[in-house]
């Protein structure tokens, strides 16, 4: 059974169908990209597989159970143990020091632990910047301490959204790095990107036009 699946899951505003009868299936440890011009469908899919939203028609199994028809508490809780959120515009609390800024995910998960929360930052190389504010880290370290936040409560699927958007090429290897290594633990990566470069690195693309996957791009050159 596939970890994630879409059975002709369609989102519709009035006479809008931003996503149209799409089916699509995510296996355990797999790496897919999920790209497309600006409204072709992505963010909505995104929102609709990180249990952010709820489609119109169709049913999403994760791990095998149908969360298109739960309700938004239920749907919270599956967010907080199942899904690891990294997204673009990083959402850090200014106010907290990175390893902080990674124990509030701990925090609606289950116990805040420091130490855990400090083995999450040396994964992605920031445990010495782990009391630093977010004003005081790089843009591309910020987007780390994300990664560490994603994975703090080891979920069943990290899904980013545009994960290198704001960075600088070394900065968004570092990232694709860290994506690499995730991988070869056997996590399950959902990367929603514009970027050709990020997508060509995962093992298959999915492209999106116009609400419908227009095609699907297996990388025969896939690196584990």
């Amino acid at each position: 059974m596939s970890l994630l699946q879409l059975n002709q899951v369609s989102k519709i505003y009035g006479d809008l169908r931003a996503l149209d009868k799409v089916s699509l299936s995510v296996e355990k440890g797999e790496w897919v990209a999920i790209m497309g011009p600006s409204g072709s469908g992505k963010s909505t899919m995104m929102n609709i597989i990180g249990a952010m939203d709820k489609p119109s028609e169709g049913e999403v199994l994760l791990d095998g159970r149908d969360i298109s028809k739960e309700n938004a508490k239920t749907l919270t809780n599956i967010r907080r143990d199942k899904i690891g959120l990294i997204f673009q515009q990083f959402h850090l609390v200014n106010y907290l020091t990175a390893v902080e800024n990674v124990m509030v995910a701990q925090y609606y998960h289950s116990i805040p632990d420091e130490k855990e929360a400090l083995n999450a930052l040396e994964r992605v190389g920031l445990r010495d910047r782990a009391k630093h504010l977010p004003s005081q880290l790089s843009g591309g370290e910020q987007q780390r301490v994300c990664i560490a936040r994603a994975l703090i409560n080891y979920p069943e699927v990290i899904l980013a959204d545009e994960p290198t958007g704001n960075l600088d090429e070394a900065n968004e290897g570092i990232v694709l790095d860290i994506f690499r290594q995730l991988h070869r633990e056997g996590s399950t990566l959902i990367v929603v990107t514009h970027d050709p470069e990020v997508a060509e690195v995962a093992q298959r693309t999915i492209v999106l036009e116009h609400g419908r996957i227009a095609r699907e791009v297996v990388n025969e050159n896939f690196v584990p």
